[in-house]
């Protein structure tokens, strides 16, 4: 059974780009049994969630957060649903300690992305996850995420970090049965208890369309324009991290799939 443990949605999340009814759709249409929202420094409120839940009741909905830090990381945090317990600009350690303290899961999002180096707060307060796929890791960074997760035994996790409905189903996590509630979500998710999953045909379909627009970014960038810009006239494919990443040289392709050796793979054919 599918799980997407990092969804957006246009709701609460001002880079969301696709409504939280689009998402449930879309993930009832492709085979995703379960959504976690995790909106950036806010927990959905629970009335509103069981309104979802009842006109979407083929997907199951879980509370989540992503919480960004002090210092600029980004923790998804499962099995806490306490309003006033995570913000933004906290220190990671008291992130990962508040979270944990009340029976949660956290996991470091995105890893690389902004980067070269990890939290150094990790090897002191570890997390319960590494994120190694999502469409927000591409391979430069898929790598020493794969790395770090082995380094610090600690499972890995896959997720769309959905945004819009293009990228539901790139990438998500496989159990063998769906947790009752949020707190079971996070022991699932502490146990490293599911699989990776990879939807190895339709992310080589994105690397093939992103490979299409690259000299166009790169012809872009010579004229002159800024990030913001190049992403106003150019497709889903291209995100502000795609020409982040060119402007340093990086491979902004993402994996198709995962890196070994990472255990409990499971590839998928598309939808």
């Amino acid at each position: 059974m599918l799980i997407d443990l990092h969804v957006h949605t246009s709701r609460y999340s001002t880079c969301g780009r696709s409504t939280p009814e689009e998402m449930l759709a879309r993930a009832a249409e492709i085979g995703i049994r379960a959504l976690v929202f995790t909106e950036h420094n806010l927990i959905w409120p629970e009335d509103e969630i069981e309104a979802l839940q009842a006109a979407f009741p083929a997907v199951r909905l879980y509370r989540g957060i992503e919480v960004t830090s002090a210092k600029g990381d980004d923790y998804l945090v499962y099995g806490v649903t306490d309003h006033d317990l995570l913000a933004s600009g906290m220190e990671d350690a008291e992130i990962i300690s508040r979270a944990q303290r009340r029976g949660g899961a956290v996991v470091l999002a995105h890893p690389y992305r902004y980067g070269p180096d990890a939290p150094e707060v990790l090897d002191d307060h570890p997390v319960d996850g590494i994120e190694v796929l999502s469409s927000n890791i591409y391979n430069y960074a898929h790598l020493p995420a794969v790395a770090l997760a082995h380094r610090l035994h600690i499972p890995a996790t896959a997720a769309s970090d959905g945004h819009h409905t293009s990228m539901l189903g790139l990438y998500a996590m496989d159990a063998d049965a769906l947790p009752a509630d949020e707190r079971e979500l996070a022991e699932m998710v502490r146990a490293g208890e599911m699989r990776v999953c990879v939807d190895e045909a339709r992310v080589a379909e994105e690397n093939q369309a992103l490979s299409a627009e690259i000299p166009e970014i790169l012809q872009l960038m010579q004229r002159g324009l800024s990030d913001g810009e190049i992403r106003e006239r150019l497709s889903i494919y291209v995100n502000l991290t795609v020409i982040q990443g060119l402007r340093s040289g990086k491979n902004v392709l993402r994996p198709t799939r995962a890196a070994l050796p990472l255990p409990q793979v499971c590839a998928r054919a598309s939808a």
